[in-house]
């Protein structure tokens, strides 16, 4: 993969993982602050939700790759899995029901874990032989 290719992974990567951040957050900030929803089990319906979602989304369009290992479902929903249990834990302790504070630390967490997971599928999951791109 050359450098262009890697940067053009890694912004379709930020945009997919932004966006499922951006509406992780809003839909579990909402649905506590206006549905009175209980923070812990919102948050991690709301996440469960989004990791098939978002595999497809990364695979399909930030790394564009046809084919991935017979493991990286599991592998990505791993990733996933931690990355709810962190979340999960930081949220449930720290939610105010103040929309706007709560959407900023759902966003923080979130997006922590984003980071995470672009260098986890980047290096493992959707990794590309180096002759493939290379030029």
């Amino acid at each position: 993969m050359t450098n262009t290719a890697h940067i053009g992974a890694f912004m379709r990567f930020a945009i997919v993982g932004g966006s499922f951040s951006l509406g992780y957050a809003i839909i579990v900030a909402g649905l506590i602050r206006f549905a009175d929803a209980p923070p812990l089990i919102t948050s991690i319906i709301v996440y469960l939700i989004c990791i098939p979602l978002a595999f497809l989304a990364q695979k399909k369009f930030a790394f564009r790759s046809g084919q991935t290992g017979r493991f990286a479902v599991f592998v990505y929903a791993a990733t996933q899995v931690a990355s709810l249990a962190i979340i999960s834990t930081v949220t449930s302790r720290f939610v105010s029901k103040n929309f706007f504070f709560d959407t900023g630390l759902f966003l923080v967490t979130a997006g922590s874990a984003a980071v995470a997971s672009y260098l986890i599928c980047r290096f493992i999951i959707f990794k590309q032989s180096e002759g493939s791109d290379a030029q």
